[in-house]
Formats: C-alpha cells, structure tokens, sequence
C-alpha cells in the first residue's frame, strides 16, 4: 500500500498525540507538565492541524486485457466513488457485472 508524505506525517502526528495522552496519565511531574505543554503547541501549529485533518484522495482503476476501462475508484476521506465507463465506451454491461460479483482487486495510489 503507499501512502503520501501528508499520510506519513498525519499517522505520526497521530501517535505523537498518543504519547502526549500516555504522559498526562503518569503521575504529575514538572518534567512531563513542560513536555505536555510542548507537544500541544507542535500539534496546534497549523500546518500540523492542517495535515492531521487534511481529507485524503486516493484513485484507482481497472482495465480490460485489451486495454478498455473498466472501474475508477475514487475515495476522498470515507467516501468512495465507483464509476463506469459510458455504455459502449468500456467493456459491455453483463461482463462488468459478472466481473463485480467476481470480485475486482483494484490498487489505490495517492490521487495526483
């Protein structure tokens, strides 16, 4: 599976706000009060709240053996789009429909 540089950095802010929430529940200290407050200031600092909570677009599609569409996928956040070609423009209907209850694997790549 890839992943973009703002997933990466996303899932490691992620944990980063783990680790801050694993400190706060050790018994109270200077040392990890100072910690706390540094931690929340680098997950407030906007362009981290940015790629924390930026929606992600990823895409993806089939193809015939000889090359016609078959599927785009297309997921932004929690919403995937699944579309197909126009009739004629792509394999026929009853393939495309034999190949859905198949089963398609189709690989998703950060959307350019």
């Amino acid at each position: 599976m890839q992943f973009s540089t703002d997933e990466r950095h996303g899932a490691t802010l992620d944990f980063l706000a783990g680790v801050r929430d694993y400190i706060a529940r050790l018994p109270a200290h200077p040392m990890n009060r100072d910690m706390i407050q540094r931690i929340n200031a680098h997950l407030a600092e906007p362009v981290n709240h940015l790629t924390r909570h930026a929606v992600k677009t990823r895409s993806g599609g089939t193809y015939s053996p000889e090359g016609l569409p078959v599927l785009n996928v297309t997921a932004e956040g929690d919403t995937v789009t699944i579309t197909a070609p126009p009739e004629g423009k792509g394999i026929p209907g009853e393939v495309l429909l034999r190949s859905l209850r198949r089963g398609m694997c189709i690989t998703m790549r950060p959307a350019a």
